[in-house]
């Protein structure tokens, strides 16, 4: 079943293990989190949408099954919401992935280097 953005907020906090949530823009468009462990890897969403849940991460996403339309955005404008969300430095948001269930986030945040 397809995931939102409001049911990644509460998966996620299900899994306090795997990720801490960073930031939150100040107009509350999007909220960044930070893995615990490894490279520390940074991603981001939209926290209200309740659609599709687009992730925007600071290295590519792995490829694997519920990964779908992996966008290059290095040379795409970033809007200021989602700069401010990130650390900055190798954190910032290089790549953006539609993400199909909640199976496929949880390996993706496993996934991530």
């Amino acid at each position: 079943m397809k995931i939102s953005g409001k049911d990644a907020v509460l998966i996620l906090a299900k899994h306090p293990t795997l990720v801490d949530l960073h930031k939150k823009d100040q107009t509350d468009k999007f909220w960044s989190y930070k893995l615990k462990v490894g490279s520390r890897a940074e991603f981001a969403f939209d926290p209200h949408t309740k659609r599709d849940l687009i992730i925007r991460f600071d290295q590519e996403p792995p490829k694997i099954p519920g990964v779908e339309k992996i966008e290059n955005l290095g040379s795409k404008s970033i809007s200021t919401a989602l700069d401010r969300v990130f650390s900055g430095g190798k954190h910032t948001a290089k790549f953006k992935a539609v993400i199909f269930d909640e199976s496929t986030l949880l390996s993706v945040i496993r996934g991530l280097t």
